[in-house]
C-alpha cells in the first residue's frame, strides 16, 4: 500500500503539494511525477556555485519536461525545498509511481 507524501517528509512544500494534487499526489500523472523526480535529481546534482541560476522551475523550463500546467505549478511549489527533504519526497513519488497511483 502506498504511503501519503507525509509519510515520507513533512516539509512545508510536501503540504503545499497535497493540498494543490491530493494526499498521494494522485491529480498528477505518470510524466508529471517522471517529470518531478527528474527536476529534483538535476537540482540537486548541480554543486557549482555559478549555477545558482538552475532553480527547480528553471531546470522545469526546459523543453526535457512535461509542459503541463499541474506540472509547472508542481515546480514552482517545490522551488524552495530544503535539499534534506528532496530525495524523501523523491522516494514518495517513486513509491506511487511503482503501485501506479497516478492521474490518468
Amino acid at each position: 500500500m502506498t504511503q501519503p507524501i507525509g509519510y515520507f517528509t513533512e516539509s512545508p512544500e510536501s503540504h503545499h503539494l497535497i493540498c494543490a494534487f491530493g494526499d498521494l499526489l494522485e491529480r498528477l500523472t505518470s510524466n508529471e511525477k517522471l517529470g518531478l523526480i527528474a527536476a529534483l535529481s538535476i537540482w540537486l546534482s548541480i554543486d557549482d556555485p555559478e549555477d545558482a541560476h538552475w532553480t527547480i522551475p528553471a531546470i522545469a523550463h526546459t523543453n526535457l519536461f512535461p509542459g503541463s500546467a499541474n506540472f509547472t505549478r508542481a515546480a514552482s511549489i517545490i522551488e524552495e525545498i530544503d535539499p534534506d527533504d528532496a530525495l524523501p519526497l523523491i522516494a514518495a513519488i517513486l513509491e506511487q509511481l511503482r503501485e501506479g497511483v497516478f492521474a490518468a
